[in-house]
């Protein structure tokens, strides 16, 4: 009879029937693996019931049906199972615990192997089997004692005899069971991983909702299967003129190789308020990945091929500009000079849409100029908004009657607005420029608020009166004496007036070539004299003094007084010659009749204001007002000008103050003058007023008569 049994190779422990108490897979009391038995120390080869005898499955089973369980980490007080590693020698999945039968089996004892070979390394030669013999003499087995167990005679009872066939052990397939279902649990898990990495079709909507929102039609266009996308969505946009855009999307519905979704969008569309909808993205898999399936019915529902969504608008009526006691200026009864500042309305031409909107079609009324186009928005209000499918490509005055109509939003009549402008005080400025031959401009406010009262222009066509830039001249000595005070000049100082001076390589004269010796700082203001003024500057001053003095009286300053006017500018002077001619309103300064008008305002308030044209809306930039330092000095050198200055022979009446002054300009011919124009600035009460005659070569001589023609009018 043939022995099963097979020698084991070097290094290897024997085989033992059993495994040792507390390594069965149930055994949660039992004790943990015995020290070595699979720690550091454990011998090299397989486990101790793995004999190389099993070749038909792979590998002996061990004993009792049980799968080896993972080694126990020190301390952790028993055997823990293996988790996905592939050397492991268990089986995530549970294997039933041994049945009782084999469970109550003796341990088998814990000996030198009989069958082994004596003797160090190498494979022994198979031996011949040992004849039956019964106990050595004075022994006897019993388990767990001497070398091994007795060798049982064949036939004994459980014991195969001669006629016997061998048993096969099922130790391989259990274990190639197990080695099968490891691979396939590392399969499936592979599998799984693949599937949560897989692109999901939420992800591609969320991508397009995101992209839709930001109005990133390049970015959508690159999510959708197909071409077109974004020139589809971009043109949608044009159309209905969207601003804003708020899309939310739905519960993915995913079949086969396609999904869809659904979609809440918001549309905030230009001059017609908010248009909101529901629709369905279809999605599909392309390459892979999951793209929007777009169509016309991906961007609305009701869109065939070839379809696209226009607007339609109709106009109510349009609001009015109209004066401060509420008269209408834009009826065609007003001034020209009112008119320029009204403005024009004109109708949309074709060029004019790209930057009005879809809001307007060819033809409708807009405003042109001034107020009218400033404010065009208010003025015309919201024009009651029809959403309609179209073919791709009609322009809105060519989309058919019956074409669908998918929303229509309200529209509302225009406001008015309300101009700051005083018909009365407005007449009298008109009446005292009319008859001007030379091109003049003058203006009037109100010093307490800074509203303008009335502008005019002679000859018309040119609103020289807000739009003109000139130099400041004389004028500006308001601004420099300002900045004399505040550098700790005293009001008793003593100033010297010579017939001329060179001051920074600059040659400086008088009006008239006049020398006044000794002054006091009102005389040298009120007779205007340059020589003593651009000596004391270049002694007292520098350009960033001069220059925060002029910022205080709105130099560099936007006005935002309701409609775009010249901004008044001088930059810092950077040497003696820029700073004393700037200090006499030559050099780089340059101004208008509005911004002069607020100089001697804000002489009688005490504050600069911003000029105000509009108060109705009022404009929300508009400047804080500026305290003036020296106010009242500025007031009693301004009064000295009408009752002994240069303007003491125009003839003014009342409580007259005011500041003359010539504005060179041009280049002169050798030998001769330069071209200068004439201004004069005052106030009385409250009201103040700027005038400027181009050309008129005196401020006292051309403009003052025309001041004084004015307050005599009111």
């Amino acid at each position: 009879m043939e022995d099963d049994r097979r020698p084991w190779g070097p290094g290897e422990p024997s085989p033992s029937p059993f495994p040792p108490p507390g390594r069965h897979g149930g055994d949660e009391d039992g004790p943990g693996p015995e020290p070595g038995a699979y720690g550091p120390d454990a011998p090299a080869g397989p486990p101790a019931w793995a004999g190389p005898g099993d070749r038909a499955f792979g590998g002996a089973q061990p004993p009792g049906g049980q799968p080896p369980q993972a080694p126990a980490a020190p301390g952790s007080g028993g055997p823990q199972p293996a988790q996905w590693q592939p050397a492991a020698p268990s089986s995530p999945y549970s294997i039933p615990s041994p049945s009782p039968d084999s469970a109550a089996q003796p341990p088998r004892p814990q000996g030198p192997d009989p069958l082994a070979p004596a003797g160090g390394s190498g494979h022994p030669e198979p031996q011949p089997a040992a004849a039956p013999t019964g106990p050595a003499p004075g022994t006897g087995y019993s388990p767990g004692a001497g070398d091994g167990p007795p060798h049982v005679p064949a036939g004994a009872e459980g014991v195969p005899g001669p006629g016997d066939r061998p048993r096969r052990s099922r130790k391989g397939l259990v274990i190639g069971l197990i080695s099968g279902l490891v691979v396939l649990a590392l399969v499936g898990g592979g599998v799984s991983w693949y599937i949560l990495t897989l692109p999901q079709p939420e992800d591609t909507a969320d991508a397009y909702a995101k992209a839709w929102n930001s109005q990133d039609y390049a970015a959508m266009g690159e999510l959708a299967a197909g071409g077109g996308a974004a020139a589809a969505l971009k043109r949608l946009d044009e159309n209905l003129g969207i601003d804003t855009v708020s899309v939310t999307t739905g519960q993915v519905e995913e079949g086969d190789d396609s999904a869809t979704v659904p979609f809440d969008a918001a549309f905030g569309l230009s001059n017609a308020g908010e248009w909101s909808y529901s629709g369905e993205l279809p999605l599909v898999q392309a390459d892979g990945e999951w793209k929007v399936d777009f169509s016309p019915a991906a961007l609305h529902p009701d869109l065939g091929p070839g379809q696209t969504l226009v607007r339609t608008n109709e106009w109510g009526e349009r609001g009015h500009v109209l004066a401060a006691d509420g008269t209408r200026l834009d009826d065609g009864s007003a001034s020209g000079s009112v008119q320029m500042i009204v403005g024009e309305i004109g109708t949309v031409a074709e060029e004019d849409l790209a930057d009005l909107g879809p809001a307007y079609e060819v033809g409708d009324p807009v405003g042109v100029s001034g107020v009218q186009k400033t404010y065009q928005d208010r003025l015309a209000g919201k024009a009651a908004t029809a959403i309609r499918v179209a073919k791709s490509g009609t322009p809105p005055q060519d989309v058919p009657e019956d074409a669908p109509t998918l929303a229509t939003l309200g529209g509302s009549d225009g406001k008015d607005v309300t101009l700051s402008l005083d018909p009365r005080i407005q007449a009298a400025v008109s009446q005292a420029i009319v008859d001007q031959s030379k091109p003049t401009a003058m203006v009037a406010l109100r010093p307490s608020t800074g509203e303008v009262l009335a502008a005019a222009n002679v000859p018309g066509g040119f609103n020289r009166a807000l739009d003109g830039q000139y130099p400041a001249g004389s004028i500006f000595k308001i601004i420099s004496y300002h900045a004399l005070l505040n550098s700790g000049m005293g009001m008793d100082a003593q100033l010297n007036c010579p017939k001329k001076a060179t001051v920074g390589g600059r040659p400086y004269k008088n009006a008239g070539d006049a020398a006044y010796g000794a002054q006091t700082v009102t005389e040298a203001f009120a007779t205007s004299c340059n020589t003593a003024l651009v000596q004391e500057v270049a002694d007292r001053l520098d350009g960033a003094s001069l220059l925060k003095s002029a910022e205080r009286f709105g130099f560099n300053t936007g006005f935002a007084g309701g409609v775009p006017v010249f901004k008044p500018s001088l930059p810092q002077p950077d040497s003696v010659s820029l700073l004393t001619a700037s200090s006499i309103g030559q050099g780089q300064v340059l101004t208008s009749p509005l911004h002069m008008a607020t100089l001697p305002a804000a002489v009688a308030d005490g504050s600069w204001r911003a000029p105000l044209l509009v108060t109705e809306p009022a404009p929300a930039d508009r400047p804080e007002p500026r305290p003036i330092d020296h106010a009242q000095h500025l007031r009693d050198m301004t009064r000295a000008v009408v009752t002994q200055g240069t303007a003491k022979d125009v003839g003014f009446t009342g409580e007259v103050h005011g500041k003359s002054g010539t504005a060179e300009y041009g280049t002169a011919e050798e030998g001769e003058e330069l071209p200068a124009h004439g201004w004069f600035v005052g106030y009385e009460g409250d009201i103040a007023f700027a005038v400027v005659v181009e050309d008129g070569q005196s401020g006292s001589g051309a403009a003052a008569p025309l001041a004084k023609a004015f307050l005599d009018a009111l």
